[in-house]
């Protein structure tokens, strides 16, 4: 009987968070769905499985980073992952990694299972290992094998195995070293019936690590049971920075609408979920099936979100609605641009951007929040580009706006465009997250699309908010509460959640967050310069502070 470790490596990078003075923030989790599928999989129909365990080592490095001790992260994995070694005695480590982020932590992981016991099979999958199989076997020495997409039939072939290296040789799944010298394609094994996958075992986790994904922020300080679900899987598009296709393939299969609500209705039972977060990557791909689930998702009782984006042509009023009766109450749209010429002509995305003011409308009408992504940067992106996207989002009065940088993710088209023209300058992997630009092509200045990035979330979020503009000022605090506590020196923060404040007439708090963003517009030179180039005068904007009567500091020498 053979045993089975899984180790998820960071999704963020450590070296971020070793500047005890910088004011970085965690990203919030997110469940290892796909571990948790492969393990119900796995235990119920492999011969030859002893045990499954599992490690997140993103729960590490987050204690790690509220104990301010982020230096030694490397010997405090290893460690970890020793004692496990030690104690669990597994024949198969495998390393589960989503995002280019996690590349660097591979090797140092395998090493340890390998300086533990040479004889431990140890393996990748994910959607990074997926995409990125040659480059990965050649920079870990100690990674015997890659499995190409999702795991769970090639994986009983393997656990199952009297010869587990011939399966690796011959299973088109598998490659290893010697397959991709020899010029192999690893190819997809896929699931047809997402209903073979039983239920999931949510006591392998602590489920208090991944319940913080959240996008409605009205509900960040009240007790909820945040769990995802994934009721779909694949999407035909190939949108430019989506890696989709190299993980779970272009042909979308289901979930039944019985087997989603049995397990939706044993998450709330038994588990006390209340909030539903529907992961799918195109949920909409059948529209009538969605709307079939919603309706029947209404008659549960719980809270629904959508976090990593739904499709903006799916959304009418007919779905406006049923979101709202199946208590949807935050909504991500994947806009990605306010440009057809780039929706069309560099994303190759279905959306026409007159499609985006009638969704957001719909969604207002029902009372469904309504957040957007946008991506900056791909190479092909002019400056026009991105002032028209600055001006829709000004215009089409979304809840909440996130600004992201291109990232040429491993299996992207965008990752193949940037090697071939030799866009990417550095590559490491380390860089590859959506708040730094690594593409260097005609158009993208990567100091000036940082700036634009960051600036233009405070121009739509904070200085045109729109909820504020019309005044739906108890819309607006949630967000603003949820800036200042993640970032207390948010200058914006402060000052727009001093006028949400004052126009609900809690004058109190209202002079609290006042005091605060003075406090920091007088000290730190960024805050007051940006005050500066986006004319925003707050002294005249806090009234109610007792600071703005005194006269200006004078200045004293050092």
């Amino acid at each position: 009987m053979r045993k089975l470790l899984f180790v998820i490596p960071p999704y963020f990078n450590a070296a971020d968070y070793l500047d005890k003075a910088r004011a970085a923030v965690l990203p919030a989790f997110t469940i290892p769905y796909g571990i948790l599928s492969m393990e119900a999989y796995l235990t119920k129909h492999c011969v030859n499985l002893g045990e499954l365990r599992l490690v997140d080592l993103n729960v590490t490095l987050k204690r790690l980073v509220e104990e301010r001790s982020v230096e030694n992260y490397e010997e405090i994995f290893s460690a970890e992952l020793h004692a496990i070694l030690e104690e669990f005695q597994p024949d198969i480590v495998g390393v589960s990694a989503l995002f280019n982020s996690s590349f660097g932590y591979i090797q140092s992981l395998v090493k340890t299972a390998k300086d533990f016991d040479p004889e431990i099979i140890t393996i990748a999958g994910g959607g990074l290992p997926s995409a990125a199989f040659k480059l990965m076997l050649e920079k870990c020495p100690d990674l015997d094998a890659i499995c190409k997409g999702e795991g769970e039939l090639p994986l009983k072939e393997l656990i199952d195995a009297e010869d587990p290296a011939a399966v690796i040789a011959s299973h088109k799944s598998w490659i290893n070293r010697v397959g991709a010298e020899k010029g192999k394609m690893p190819a997809h094994t896929f699931i047809a019936n997402l209903d073979d996958i039983p239920q999931m075992n949510y006591a392998m986790v602590n489920l208090d690590n991944y319940n913080n994904r959240g996008i409605d922020k009205r509900y960040t300080d009240q007790p909820k049971r945040e769990m995802a679900i994934h009721t779909s899987r694949g999407c035909p598009f190939l949108c430019v920075f989506c890696s989709n296709p190299s993980l779970h393939g272009r042909d979308v299969r289901f979930m039944s609408i019985d087997r989603i609500i049995e397990d939706v209705t044993r998450m709330r039972d038994e588990f006390g979920m209340t909030v539903l977060m529907v992961e799918d990557d195109h949920f909409f791909h059948d529209k009538e099936r969605a709307k079939t689930l919603l309706a029947a998702l209404a008659d549960l009782g719980i809270r629904c979100e959508f976090p990593n984006g739904v499709a903006v042509y799916a959304i009418d009023e007919e779905v406006a609605e049923l979101f709202s009766r199946a208590g949807v109450s935050a909504v991500a749209l994947a806009v990605e641009s306010g440009s057809d010429h780039v929706l069309n002509n560099i994303i190759k995305k279905p959306l026409k951007k007159k499609l985006i003011r009638p969704a957001v409308e719909a969604l207002r009408k029902f009372n469904v929040r309504s957040h957007v992504f946008i991506v900056t940067g791909l190479p092909g992106e002019q400056d026009e580009h991105r002032q028209e996207t600055l001006e829709m989002l000004i215009d089409h009065g979304f809840d909440w706006v996130h600004v992201y940088l291109a990232i040429p993710i491993f299996g992207s088209r965008l990752y193949d465009i940037c090697v071939e023209n030799g866009y990417i300058e550095n590559t490491s992997n380390d860089d590859f997250v959506a708040t730094k630009s690594v593409i260097r092509a005609p158009g993208v200045d990567p100091v000036k699309l940082e700036a634009y990035a960051y600036e233009t979330q405070l121009r739509v979020n904070f200085i045109e908010n729109h909820n504020m503009k019309i005044g739906r000022y108890d819309v607006a605090v949630h967000y603003m509460k949820n800036v200042v506590a993640k970032y207390p020196d948010h200058a914006f923060g402060h000052l727009y959640m001093s006028k949400c404040y004052e126009g609900m007439g809690d004058l109190q708090l209202a002079m609290s967050h006042a005091v605060s963003a003075l406090e920091i517009f007088e000290r730190d030179a960024f805050w007051k310069n940006l005050a500066e180039r986006y004319d925003v005068n707050y002294r005249a904007m806090l009234t109610l502070a007792p600071l703005v009567a005194k006269p200006e500091p004078m200045a004293v020498s050092a």
